[in-house]
Order: structure tokens, then C-alpha cells, then sequence
């Protein structure tokens, strides 16, 4: 069963907490989806929540402060290879610190601000900011290795964070002077639910200073084959956080399938481990 399938089964077939930023066209499998929004009205919006003095913009609602937050989020970052060295909780405030959960075979908890950006949010790599730890709750989400890793041509979560990292390179290798870049960075977890603890799988936009709606997406344009392509600002994307397995799914009925990912989105780990408890077969992070 697909990605769309399956959400097909949980009532969702539309897709509207994704389409509502723009058509999306499936890629690789499922593996993502890309998001064509051909609006400025986002680019400019992420831009008026976040500056150089402050470059981090979480999202927050009823009311909460981030030291209440038990759950990923949205954030918009700004990214610069400029930045002053300061800490995230400078930035932020203080933010709530979960305990360890046991790890799961076939589970990442994936970073939707990843672990490489603190050089160009914080103005070092090391020490390790708290921020980035594994168990700040508002900045870390449950998801399938491979859809965090990716796996082979398989792009994931890793392949876009590391699209923005290659991007920040080449300004530094082709400039001695190494002249100021700015990256804008939206990463949204969407929940089937409002109640829900696990996404159905993460947004992510990210654009340059100067870049315009009409050049979004331009990176799969440009491949001439689906499985080949590199990826290159700006992009728009949804990936989802799931899996098929089909050995798994033989015999079983499509309303058992969807019950056991209910569970889970809500929150019940357990409720799939018999379902990719032989994979994790991503090395490559």
C-alpha cells in the first residue's frame, strides 16, 4: 500500500494539509513529493518571521511557551554563514527537554532543525548547542530511517538538509572572501491529527535571498530521468513518514492497515514494530 493509499484509508484522500500550499506531484516512489506553491506570499512571510539578530521563528499556539512544547513543530530559520556565535537558548529561550526514549530499529528521531545547521544559526559546530540534542521535544520527530536518511537513489530528509549544506560550500569554495549567504528554511511535521504525537511526514521549503516562486521545484525539471537528479535550491517538498512493506501487508485487509497507522500517528510506537522490524537498512548518516 502506498502513501497515498493509505491516507486514502484514514479519510484523508485529498491530501489538503499538503495541497493547501500547492499542487504536489508524487517522485520516486512516494518518497516525496514536491510542492509547486508558484506564490512570493510564503517566501515573504518566512522572511518577516526571522532576521540575522533573530534567525530562529517557532510556532506556537494556545498560548504555550517553548518550554512547554512536548511534540515537533513548525520552524522558520534563517541561515547564515555570517551569523554571530550565540547560543540557541539565547535566541529562544528556554525549551522543553524530554526524556530518552529507547531506541527502535526501524526509527530515527530525525531532527526537523538538523544537527549541521547549528555552524549557520549558532556561529560554531562544536560544542553540541542543547538545542540539537536528541531529546528537545519541539525539534525532534519520530520518522522511518529511510525517509530520514534516505536510501540509495531514495532521497530523504538528510539528502534536502545536505542540499542547503552543498549550497553554503560552494559560496565558500568560489568566493575567497567568502561573501555573506542567507538561507531561508521552513520545516513543518503535519499531523493527521491535531492530537496526534507522530507526523504523517514533513515539509520542508528552503530558498535563497534571491530567489522568486518561479524557480521552485526547477530541480526536478532539469533531470532527465526520475531516479537522477541533483538537488539544488530552492525547493518546496512533502515527505511522507511511511514505508510500504509488502511482505508484511500479504493477507492483511486494508482497514487493518490503516488501524495499526492511526495508532501509530497517535502516538503507539508498538503498534507497527512488526512491520519494519527487519529494516533500517539506511547507512549513509
Amino acid at each position: 500500500m502506498k502513501f497515498s493509499e493509505l491516507m486514502k484509508a484514514l479519510g484523508h484522500e485529498d491530501l489538503n494539509c499538503i495541497t493547501k500550499y500547492g499542487e504536489i506531484k508524487e517522485y520516486q516512489d512516494e518518497y516525496f513529493y514536491t510542492i509547486n506553491s508558484q506564490t512570493s506570499d510564503l517566501m515573504q512571510e518566512i522572511k518577516s518571521k526571522v532576521s540575522e539578530k533573530k534567525p530562529m521563528f517557532p510556532y506556537l499556539s494556545d498560548n504555550k511557551s517553548l518550554s512547554d512544547i512536548d511534540k515537533p513543530i513548525k520552524w522558520d530559520v534563517l541561515l547564515s554563514n555570517k551569523c554571530e556565535t550565540r547560543s540557541a537558548k539565547e535566541l529562544i529561550g528556554k525549551f522543553y527537554r524530554g526524556n530518552r526514549d529507547p531506541k527502535s530499529s526501524f526509527l530515527d528521531k530525525g531532527h526537523l532543525v538538523a544537527r549541521e545547521f547549528q555552524k549557520y544559526i549558532c556561529g560554531q559546530n562544536e560544542p553540541t548547542d542543547n538545542f540539537f540534542c536528541k531529546n528537545v521535544s519541539s525539534n525532534i520527530a519520530y520518522q522511518f530511517c529511510d525517509k530520514n536518511r534516505g536510501n540509495g537513489k531514495k532521497r530523504g530528509q538528510h539528502q534536502f538538509e545536505q542540499a542547503v549544506m552543498n549550497w553554503f560550500q560552494k559560496a565558500n569554495d568560489t568566493d575567497s572572501e567568502s561573501k555573506k549567504v542567507i538561507v531561508y528554511y521552513e520545516v513543518e511535521p503535519i499531523f493527521r491529527k491535531s492530537g496526534d504525537k507522530i507526523p504523517i511526514g514533513t515539509r520542508i521549503f528552503a530558498f535563497r535571498e534571491t530567489d522568486t516562486s518561479d524557480q521552485v521545484n526547477n530541480f526536478i525539471s532539469q533531470s532527465k530521468k526520475k531516479d537522477e537528479f541533483k538537488i539544488t535550491l530552492p525547493y518546496h517538498v512533502f515527505i511522507p513518514n511511511y514505508i510500504e512493506d509488502y511482505e508484511v501487508e500479504k493477507g492483511l485487509k486494508v482497514s487493518e492497515i490503516a488501524k495499526d497507522f492511526r495508532m501509530f500517528y497517535a502516538g503507539d510506537i508498538e503498534s507497527i514494530s512488526k512491520w519494519y522490524s527487519h529494516q533500517n537498512t539506511s547507512k549513509n548518516k
